[in-house]
């Protein structure tokens, strides 16, 4: 019964040798056209999404700008109060978008435009600067900052923290002073995807919303 079993193994052995030899498997790889097809599928989906990535990065741009600049509105006025001293803001625009912009604070009159820290008018607070350039928000490309009016200043009271020595009444009539967007390159049927306002009443309290003239408002703001 050893040797029978001994054949039989054997025997079935040679048959599944021999079934694999005469059906052999292949490692089958890409031909040129699938690859080609993959190919053109993924340029068709990054084509896609480029410009709804682009306009994500734009809005977290455009949001954390007004952001930092209303915290810089808020912390001068603070400062004021504190100190027990005015604390002048200036601000200066060449108008239209131009990328030349310019936001500061001092407790004396500074000059925002002056990028040389050592001169007497260079905006800080002890010894801090206090100044706001577009390159500290976007490219120098970007189409982002339109200003009301293009030059002026207000100090904040430093008991009551109301804008005093205000140069243009405007600056303080309850409508937007600033006025961030994103960039005309993301238009959508004309419109500017987004757009943030920053406006200032006269109790020296700065607020922000969005403009629902834009292709999309932001959420978490008011409408303006």
């Amino acid at each position: 019964m050893q040797g029978v079993r001994s054949e039989t193994g054997s025997l079935n052995r040679d048959v599944q040798v021999s079934a694999r030899t005469l059906c052999p498997t292949y490692d089958r790889g890409f031909t040129l056209l699938e690859v080609m097809i993959v190919v053109t599928i993924v340029a068709i989906i990054l084509t896609m999404a480029v410009p709804t990535f682009k306009s994500i990065f734009e809005k977290r741009q455009v949001v954390s700008a007004a952001e930092q600049i209303l915290s810089f509105i808020e912390v001068a006025r603070g400062e004021a109060i504190k100190r027990n001293q005015k604390v002048n803001i200036s601000w200066s625009s060449p108008g239209g978008h131009n990328v030349n912009w310019c936001i500061g604070a001092a407790l004396i009159t500074c000059d925002c435009t002056e990028a040389d820290s050592t001169q007497a008018d260079f905006c800080a607070i002890d010894s801090i600067p206090y100044r706001l350039t577009q390159s500290d928000f976007v490219d120098m490309s970007f189409e982002f900052m339109h200003m009301r009016p293009l030059s002026s200043s207000f100090a904040f009271d430093p008991v009551r923290g109301i804008p005093i020595d205000v140069a243009d009444a405007e600056s303080v009539d309850g409508d937007w002073l600033f006025l961030m967007h994103s960039d005309a390159g993301t238009k959508i049927e004309g419109k500017r995807l987004y757009e943030i306002q920053l406006g200032l009443n006269a109790t020296g309290n700065a607020s922000l919303c969005t403009d629902d003239d834009r292709f999309t408002i932001i959420g978490g703001y008011a409408i303006c």
